[in-house]
């Protein structure tokens, strides 16, 4: 019978010992996420670049000043574009429904053309498609 006790104390001792090891792993592996959710945090401090800035990085060597200024903001009316490309509200209209350029519908209905697409637009296909 003493055999029989000292065996089950053994047996709890190396359960007590693999539930402690267990339980070290667990806190090793916990540090090791907060440590990565910290250095992504700081890697993550400068905001990734929008749309309109990656197309402006990527294409600054076609751009000049007047287009910089149109793509300071995301989406332009009908007159706005009318006024900076030279091209007709009509022909705009007829570039949207053949998906050359995007424009999305205002509460009222208005168009309102996204920049990009238009800059896009008149780099691409009027000075011809680049090699």
């Amino acid at each position: 019978m003493n055999r029989e006790v000292l065996d089950r104390y053994r047996e709890a001792i190396v359960q007590a010992a693999e539930a402690e090891k267990a339980l070290i792993d667990c806190r090793a592996r916990l540090a090791i996420i907060e440590k990565e959710i910290e250095l992504s945090g700081k890697a993550s401090d400068t905001p990734p670049k929008t749309m309109t800035e990656r197309f402006i990085d990527d294409n600054r060597d076609k751009l000049e000043p007047d287009d910089i200024e149109f793509l300071s903001e995301k989406h332009r009316g009908a007159k706005e574009v009318v006024r900076y490309s030279g091209i007709s509200e009509s022909t705009l209209r007829r570039m949207v429904d053949a998906e050359k350029i995007e424009a999305r519908r205002t509460d009222a209905g208005h168009r309102r053309y996204n920049t990009v697409s238009v800059v896009r637009y008149l780099i691409t296909e009027r000075d011809g498609p680049s090699a």
